[in-house]
This record gives C-alpha cells, structure tokens and sequence, in this order.
C-alpha cells in the first residue's frame, strides 16, 4: 500500500516540467536528466522521474512527434533492479509540449552499474 501510495503522490506533482532537472548522463541521440525534487525513496524502494530529452525529433507509433520522453521509474536498491511505471511523450523539449502518456507498468529487470540505468541508479539509491 505504501508503493501505491508514494506512485501517487509521484504521479500527481504533474505538470513535469521542473527547476530541478539534474544531467546523469549524454548519449548521441538525448541528454538524460532525473527530477531531484520529486525524486522519493522509501526504505529500499525509490521514485524517480527520468527525462530522456532528445536532439532529434522522433515520432510514435502513431505518427505523433514528439522531442522529449519522461518515465516514471521505481527501483528495488537492495536487489538493484527497475521496472518503468508510465512514460510520457512530450511535443517540446525538455518535458514541455503536449504530453501523450504511454501506460507500460513494465516487467522488473537488473540495473548493471556499467548501464545508463546504472548511472542513475547510483544517484537514486546510493
């Protein structure tokens, strides 16, 4: 009950565009950032929003553009693994724009430290 808890209250300090964008890392296609003001640990469960904001303009499966992607992201710490809650597509660059969400609530998997999930585990969990 607290997990579902804490995803709601992670959930509901839409809109996402914040001050508090931190870089974890650059890749050739995005610069990715993790919100430290919304970011929650509980025990050995955090919360975290992840934004992948792109260089190029992509497009969905439905043909939408779109220049930015946030996740909603929880970690296990002591197990170190992920799953990926809910992700948003977003028209404008760093999460601003028209937001189209993308409902996944996907499977839980391992966060090597040598991945880019890895990186931002670092900074969420240690």
């Amino acid at each position: 009950m607290k997990k579902i808890a804490a995803l709601l209250l992670l959930l509901t300090t839409l809109p996402a565009w914040s001050q508090a964008w931190i870089r974890y890392a650059q890749t050739d296609s995005a610069t990715l950032h993790f919100d430290s003001l919304r970011t929650r640990k509980m025990g050995d469960t955090a919360f975290v929003w992840d934004l992948h904001d792109l260089k190029t303009e992509a497009k969905d499966a439905s043909g939408r553009a779109y220049r930015s992607v946030m996740h909603a992201t929880e970690y296990q710490c002591r197990i170190r693994q992920r799953r990926v809650l809910s992700v948003l597509l977003h028209a404008g660059p760093m999460a601003t724009g028209t937001a189209v969400e993308v409902v996944t609530a996907g499977e839980w998997e391992a966060t090597p430290p040598d991945t880019l999930a890895g990186e931002l585990f670092n900074h969420i969990c240690e």
